[in-house]
């Protein structure tokens, strides 16, 4: 058992510090119960949830709404986070006419069968979990010899809320039931009105002030708006809007954005700042090279699409280690090519995202390169060529639907030449070339809507 304080303003002593060192690979089941409840405090938990939800593993969430001032859109957030509907999830609001409800804990469990949970004053709030408020609790864990006994308490103590009839507990079963809850007086729309009360970059306190207090971890802010609105970044850092910490690294350029202190690439939603395509596209129409035809062609060697810089800013890199340490970001990738009477599509494949041409000592020119996987191309090679087809080659035009924090996968739509698909495409990108409508070279954007369905 630990006790942590951060009255000593030490950040081994916010909450933010312990979750970021313990909910590794490691942990099958997430729990929490937190009075009040944002968005924001929720960066260390994304990599865990992300997981756990993608495998249908236990995640049990009770937050409150004391005043019904919870906001609508944090808990729409949420439960898109959380996949909901799922089997292995559940997410409850607790409100009462008279009353708080107030608990505050964090509890665990790993794949090796011990636990460990936090019990004490910490909200799941950007404040709370950050600490920028002075909070204060305790640390339990089965590793350091506690008592396995009142872990099982305190996560049955989050599970016994979604017993049915529980008083209090409003379940959300999906993202449209934060709507309802919102329709019923139970979630805000919007934030009540209180006094700004703004952290201190330095902590000098001017002659009549109250001292002020600072986050002890860089932690990302929600702005306003929609689901999905917030906003990455440390105090007096250049940010963009994302849900995780996304921040530039010297001697990189301010576009490629990185997890900090990752030295190993990131993966999935991981890789993602949040942050998505102006003006709300859905990707880009390319036009394809030498470099990116390689597979079709048989050539050996690495194919390449190399990634306009307007794009890379929705990225989050880590780093890569080799001769040259290199920003990188690895997705989950999908093939297909769409010829007149139907498709063939192949398997997902793993790809990456890297940043040529900045570290120290390499040469290059400074640009960002999309792999295209070797295996799913040369399946659709087979397949392609096995139907007479004409295979994809230089100068013709593709799709290339891009990630979201909803679907974290990259998409690459290769079209038979001389189709109307391709003619209209190719039409798009022609005209925007012709503009100067382009987006880096041989680019332009792919309107929300416009490719063929998945």
């Amino acid at each position: 058992m630990r006790y942590i304080d951060s009255g000593s303003r030490d950040p081994r002593d916010a909450l933010a510090t312990w979750l970021n060192a313990e909910l590794t690979q490691a942990v099958t089941e997430l729990r929490w119960q937190s009075g009040y409840f944002s968005a924001d405090g929720l960066a260390p938990f994304i990599p865990t949830i992300t997981r756990l939800s993608t495998t249908d593993q236990p995640i049990h969430a009770v937050i409150g709404s004391n005043d019904s001032e919870t906001l609508q859109a944090h808990v729409a957030d949420l439960a898109t986070l959380l996949r909901l509907p799922r089997p292995q999830a559940r997410l409850g609001v607790v409100n009462f006419s008279n009353g708080l409800y107030h608990p505050k804990t964090y509890h665990f469990r790993r794949d090796d069968g011990s636990q460990a949970a936090y019990v004490g004053s910490a909200n799941l709030s950007i404040s709370g979990i950050g600490s920028l408020n002075i909070e204060a609790g305790l640390i339990i864990d089965t590793r350091s010899g506690d008592s396995p006994s009142i872990l099982d308490a305190i996560a049955a103590s989050v599970d016994a809320w979604f017993h049915p009839g529980r008083s209090g507990l409003e379940a959300v079963a999906n993202p449209q039931d934060a709507d309802r809850l919102q329709q019923d007086g139970i979630l805000a729309a919007a934030p009540a009105h209180r006094p700004t009360r703004t952290p201190s970059s330095t902590g000098v306190v001017s002659p009549g002030q109250r001292p002020s207090l600072q986050l002890l971890v860089p932690m990302p802010r929600r702005r306003g708006g929609g689901a999905g609105q917030i906003a990455t970044g440390t105090p007096s850092t250049a940010v963009v809007p994302g849900i995780l910490p996304a921040v530039p690294q010297n001697p990189f350029p301010s576009y490629v954005l990185f997890a900090p202190g990752q030295t190993t690439p990131t993966q999935g939603i991981t890789a993602l700042s949040g942050a998505t395509l102006p003006g709300g596209y859905a990707g880009l129409i390319i036009r394809l090279n030498q470099d990116s035809t390689r597979h079709w062609r048989g050539s050996p060697g690495t194919a390449n699409i190399s990634i306009p810089v307007p794009t890379v800013s929705t990225l989050r890199f880590g780093m890569y280690q080799a001769k040259y340490d290199r920003p990188r970001a690895e997705f989950s990738l999908t093939m297909r090519y769409i010829f007149t009477g139907g498709e063939i599509v192949s398997r997902p494949a793993e790809t990456n995202v890297m940043v040529y041409g900045f570290a120290p000592g390499e040469t290059g020119h400074g640009d960002v390169r999309l792999v295209i996987p070797a295996r799913p191309a040369t399946y659709l090679r087979d397949q392609i060529n096995a139907r007479g087809l004409p295979l994809p080659q230089s100068d013709d035009v593709a799709l290339l639907d891009w990630p979201t924090m909803q679907d974290p996968q990259i998409r690459l739509t290769l079209l038979e030449s001389g189709s109307s698909l391709f003619a209209q495409f190719r039409a798009v990108l022609a005209a925007a070339e012709s503009a100067g409508q382009v987006v880096g070279r041989g680019a332009c954007w792919l309107p929300a809507g416009a490719a063929p369905s998945w």
